[in-house]
């Protein structure tokens, strides 16, 4: 293990600054630059920071931040009295060091073969009125930190967490890119409002929504902080952050009390032992570790999946998007699956209200789409009491025992995945939620795809058939009524999930719309909603306009957008700044894919360096704007690893390198 200190792991602090009593415990990531450090002052609770070593200087990355919560005992719903107060009053036990390097394979994300090596601490306390124990788990990778909280003795009762302490300090000089937390209405919270840009501290505006939602991405002394956590299950809610941050310090939020219709308790409550979740930090001086970060997946419980053959991502059509009706309709589901098989898609999409067409609608699309050697997906209702959303079906994906039925059949029949919508919740019992019905899928060799949904927290790591989810403000708006706000921010908003929603795992965003609604025009150019499908990554890749449009397009898009891959062996990000631009490239096998995207309203150029990718006289394939009705395609060699490439405003290029 790398030591933080000069001849020990564990380190007194001294100095006249430290008050008396307070000892230091920090542990370091393997390659030294990134440190965290705890501390307790006897008595009280403990606190830690976070430091970047990398460079020329050490730079502060997360300033002293507290740590703790309160406990309760339980009976029920029934609150029995505050038990301990692990945020204040607290005793040094015992320390233990770990370590190790965890190798893992992957079925999607941005590089499947993963290996991650890590230094640890874990501090015992107690609490000294009650005596009972908590343990922190501190850990430090090359690409961030994190901690969680244990407690470690065994304890029948339920006991609650009612108020959380834990904290992130990132001061007020800097740069805090974030996208406030939903207000609960019918069809939210579901992670669809706009990441901006404010000065760190900064409240979250009152017409936008009632907290910061993760994850949230922080330019402090030179450092980009992004916080977000991880390995989330049935024990725990999904957590965020705050709606006040005084002083830059963000603190630990749980969900509304009102969300689920008001089923549920917005506060965690789990029988001892207890393992809670994993917070942590990506921090890096470059962007590209941001956006090229596993972070969250190495933190997540590894596969619960013994047999995954079923697990295989892949391109979708999907007709919805561009007719809302489509989905009752069996002659344009029968285009769309036609679609697919024309244009090389594994997946056809079969969206709300499927099961109107009558009872064997399911029957008779998988009749027809085997013919085609296409695969289908079905949508379904989350709800449930805990959505008033009408469109079917519903009532089967919330009743385990329907729930189940239903997969058998769909085992049966062999479709291959279900898309199921309308969540609206991060309470607890949420959580477990997804989890048995990850659980169910998994036996019956199903994938899924969460719409309306809570955030990724590592799950695809843990359930590998859980290729996407939605949980961004994505195409669909495009169809919307008043989107005017929507379709004048999508460009830069595009330029920003590359850096955010897209790090923290697969997203379903149901790209590639070539086509234009009559209330909302779209400003992206062709070439840049051609460069989403490599720039935005997502198990399932649904290719989201019409069967016509897509027929319009030349030959060479269409044998691109069939083939594009959906799952990548590696991921680069070659240039970028937050909501301006960005250029990613994704291998698979002996290929690389570079998307372009220029999210602003000007001209740019851009100098790339090509050469840990590719070679001077490879075979390289572009598509451009520069063509007629803007769909522009070359073949030949790649002149320069070290190209300057020109975009059109709000414009996008791709190039494929190697093929």
């Amino acid at each position: 293990m790398r030591l933080s200190a000069a001849t020990a792991l564990i380190t007194f602090a001294t100095t006249l600054a430290v008050p008396a009593m307070a000892e230091d415990w920090t542990v370091a990531s393997p390659d030294g630059d990134l440190t965290i450090t705890a501390r307790h002052e006897a008595g009280e609770g403990v606190s830690y920071r976070v430091d970047y070593a990398g460079g020329d200087e050490s730079r502060q990355a997360i300033g002293w931040s507290p740590l703790g919560f309160t406990l309760e005992a339980t009976k029920g719903y029934e609150r029995v009295e505050t038990i301990a107060d692990f945020s204040e009053g607290l005793s040094f036990v015992s320390v233990d060091e770990s370590g190790g390097t965890d190798a893992y394979t992957m079925h999607t994300g941005k590089r499947l073969e993963n290996e991650a090596g890590w230094n640890g601490l874990s501090l015992t306390f107690r609490d000294d009125e009650t005596e009972l124990l908590l343990r922190l788990d501190l850990r430090a990778y090359d690409e961030g930190v994190a901690f969680r909280y244990v407690l470690p003795e065994d304890d029948i009762f339920f006991h609650e967490v009612t108020r959380e302490a834990t904290g992130f300090n990132l001061g007020e000089d800097g740069t805090h890119w974030g996208a406030p937390y939903d207000f609960y209405t019918t069809y939210h919270p579901s992670y669809e409002t706009f990441y901006t840009a404010q000065p760190t501290g900064t409240s979250t505006p009152e017409s936008a929504g009632t907290a910061w939602g993760f994850p949230s991405l922080f330019e402090v002394n030179d450092l980009y902080v992004l916080i977000h956590e991880s390995d989330v299950d049935g024990s725990y809610q999904g957590s965020h952050l705050a709606t006040d941050a005084p002083g830059g310090v963000y603190t630990i939020a749980p969900p509304m009390a009102q969300e689920a219709e008001g089923f549920g308790k917005n506060t965690p409550s789990w029988t001892l032992p207890w393992e809670m979740p994993w917070r942590f930090a990506i921090v890096s001086d470059e962007l590209a570790d941001i956006a090229e970060s596993n972070l969250v997946f190495h933190l997540a419980e590894p596969s619960k999946v013994e047999e995954d053959g079923f697990v295989e991502p892949g391109t979708a059509t999907w007709s919805w998007l561009s007719d809302h009706g489509s989905p009752t309709d069996m002659a344009k589901l029968q285009k769309s699956i036609d679609l697919a098989a024309d244009m090389g898609a594994e997946y056809t999409l079969v969206d709300a209200n499927w099961n109107t067409m009558g009872n064997s609608a399911m029957e008779d699309l998988v009749a027809y789409a085997d013919e085609k050697g296409v695969g289908l997906w079905f949508w379904y209702n989350s709800g449930g009491r805990h959505n008033i959303v009408s469109e079917q079906p519903r009532n089967i994906m919330s009743d385990p025992v329907k729930r189940r039925a239903e997969f058998a059949k769909l085992q049966r029949l062999g479709v291959r995945g279900v898309k199921v919508d309308f969540w609206q919740s991060d309470k607890q019992d949420m959580m477990a939620y997804y989890h048995a019905l990850l659980a169910d899928a998994a036996e019956f060799g199903i994938m899924t795809n969460f719409h309306g949904s809570t955030i990724p927290r590592g799950w695809e790591r843990t359930w590998p058939h859980m290729m996407t989810k939605e949980a961004v403000r994505g195409a669909e708006f495009y169809s919307f009524e008043g989107q005017a706000d929507y379709t004048a921010k999508a460009p830069a908003q595009n330029a920003t999930h590359p850096f955010l929603r897209n790090v923290i795992g697969s997203m379903d965003y149901t790209p590639v719309h070539f086509s234009q609604f009559a209330d909302n025009t779209r400003l992206t150019t062709n070439a840049h909603e051609a460069a989403l499908a490599v720039v935005f990554e997502s198990g399932v890749l649904h290719l989201s306009d019409s069967a016509d449009a897509y027929a319009a397009i030349p030959q060479d898009w269409r044998d691109f957008l069939g083939s594009v891959p959906a799952a990548w062996d590696e991921t680069k990000l070659l240039a970028g700044e937050i909501a301006e631009y960005a250029v990613v490239a994704r291998r698979k096998g002996d290929v690389w894919y570079v998307g372009a995207i220029n999210g602003t309203g000007e001209a740019m150029e851009i100098d790339l360096d090509l050469s840990d990718i590719a070679e001077s006289g490879d075979a390289l394939f572009t598509l451009s704007d520069d063509g007629e009705d803007g769909f522009g395609t070359e073949e030949g060699t790649l002149d320069s690893v070290t190209p300057t490439v020109a975009l059109e405003p709000y414009g996008g290029l791709v190039m494929v390198l190697g093929e």
